[in-house]
């Protein structure tokens, strides 16, 4: 399954675009006097490069599924062609690679054993036989439902960071078949 690219137009000119981003968010600088953990109170933290930027809305919660704005951006006549993305943290892609990775290499062989123990009456697993049935399909279940649970309830941030983009650089979205 691919990302969605969007394609944004605006009138201002590059520069213009790095100077509107930089005044309409927040830097993402930690601070523990803040219930979202970030100094500010914008809705929206990010980084503003040269002619690159992040965007993601501020929560009170912790989500690192939810899609952030990854966006790059060059001059076109006219002024500015804005591409960009949602995707989640790339941090947080990786744990979860490791994670299932873990849980299939440890948990295939507790399964399949705890299956042999069951259908052959024989004791090569101590304890439960429940916790080796369930325990590994579980795991794997997990880390394949949270990450796009997550991407779910990160849906709204999404149009809000599209229509913030939109509504301070004056842009308009292009429509991508």
């Amino acid at each position: 399954m691919g990302r969605t690219l969007f394609v944004l137009h605006s009138a201002l000119t590059p520069n213009a675009v790095v100077d509107a981003l930089r005044s309409s968010i927040d830097e993402e600088r930690w601070t523990i006097f803040s219930l979202s953990g970030y100094r500010g109170n914008r809705p929206l933290l990010g980084e503003v490069g040269q002619n690159t930027f992040r965007l993601q809305k501020r929560k009170y919660y912790r989500n690192d599924f939810a899609g952030q704005f990854y966006a790059r951006f060059m001059p076109e006549p006219g002024g500015t062609r804005i591409e960009g993305y949602f995707d989640a943290l790339r941090w947080a892609k990786y744990f979860m690679r490791i994670w299932l990775g873990f849980a299939v290499l440890m948990g295939t062989p507790i399964f399949v054993r705890t299956v042999i123990d069951v259908v052959t009456g024989s004791h090569y697993m101590s304890g439960d036989k429940w916790v080796g049935l369930l325990v590994p399909p579980g795991l794997v279940l997990f880390g394949t439902v949270l990450p796009k649970v997550g991407r779910l309830l990160g849906k709204s941030n999404e149009r809000f960071i599209l229509e913030h983009v939109q509504n301070t650089l004056a842009a308009r979205i292009e429509d991508v078949p």
